[in-house]
């Protein structure tokens, strides 16, 4: 059976029923044309899901692994609710065993050295792609929700954020009132925040321009967006925020995500404790 023509009558059901962003739709659709584009030659589901999960195992991490072929499996569901196919079984699509990675985090002093370094090289879109990258450590953005950003998200009385995350959830972030100023300096025709020459930033454009300023020399640390609201989750939990409050500022629907960074806040003090007690290298 031809199970990828019926993507379209999904994408429909998740805009109107379960109320999933555009970017999280596109996704899923990338996810489900991969598994049946590259599963041609499979005769029957298990037999693609089995070749897939191999193929993936050679360039992707378990979650990356987990998250696809969750896509698929709620895919298949769907068809059947509607009764477009018969009974499938799904019992070989399981989760694999996924270790619980410790989100990277560096200090204030390291970001603060990276977003001058960032803005002194020779890159037309330097300043852009540093402020963007400031802003996530200084509110705790995902890298989609900070690339989307408009002007009207912009309230200067509040000094705040509106911000819609995953699931077109809304929450409210806060800025300072200097970086609001050179924000504003930066301001043009366009609807965007963050922009290049009018068009909206891609997350792989930005990441590529981290990675090339490490390589280039201009930063020490080899890092992705992520390692910037990271940053942000660990220094409030360091300055004693109240976890439920981080939560929301981070946009988790689940407390549990947000206590995977009270482990990195732990490891740092423990860092920190190694490399300065005064008993060290001590016998």
């Amino acid at each position: 059976m031809n199970f990828d023509k019926h993507i379209n009558f999904y994408k429909q059901h998740l805009i109107s029923e379960k109320n999933l962003s555009i970017n999280t739709i596109k996704n899923y659709e990338i996810d489900l044309k991969q598994f049946f584009d590259q599963s041609v030659s499979k005769k029957n589901l298990n037999e693609k899901l089995e070749a897939f999960i191999s193929h993936l195992r050679r360039e992707c991490l378990p979650s990356t692994i987990n998250r696809k072929v969750s896509v698929i499996k709620n895919y298949l569901k769907f068809l059947q609710t509607e009764k477009i196919v018969d009974h499938i079984n799904l019992d070989s699509f399981h989760s694999l065993k996924n270790k619980h990675k410790i989100p990277k985090a560096i200090t204030k002093k390291q970001i603060d050295a990276i977003i001058q370094a960032l803005i002194t090289r020779k890159n037309k879109n330097s300043k852009t792609y540093a402020m963007l990258l400031q802003l996530m450590f200084l509110s705790g953005l995902r890298i989609s929700e900070a690339i989307n950003l408009k002007w009207t998200d912009l309230n200067l009385k509040e000094l705040s954020l509106n911000i819609y995350g995953k699931g077109a959830k809304e929450r409210r972030v806060f800025i300072t009132d200097d970086f609001i100023d050179v924000l504003i300096k930066t301001k043009s025709d366009c609807p965007l925040i963050f922009n290049i020459n009018g068009k909206k930033i891609s997350p792989r454009s930005i990441n590529k321009f981290l990675d090339d300023s490490y390589k280039e020399g201009i930063i020490k640390f080899s890092i992705s967006t992520h390692v910037f609201r990271h940053s942000f989750a660990t220094a409030m939990l360091e300055n004693n925020a109240d976890i439920r409050h981080i939560q929301k500022l981070l946009g988790h629907s689940s407390i549990s995500t947000t206590e995977i960074y009270t482990k990195v806040a732990k490891s740092r003090k423990k860092l920190i404790l190694d490399t300065y007690h005064p008993l060290k290298n001590k016998l």
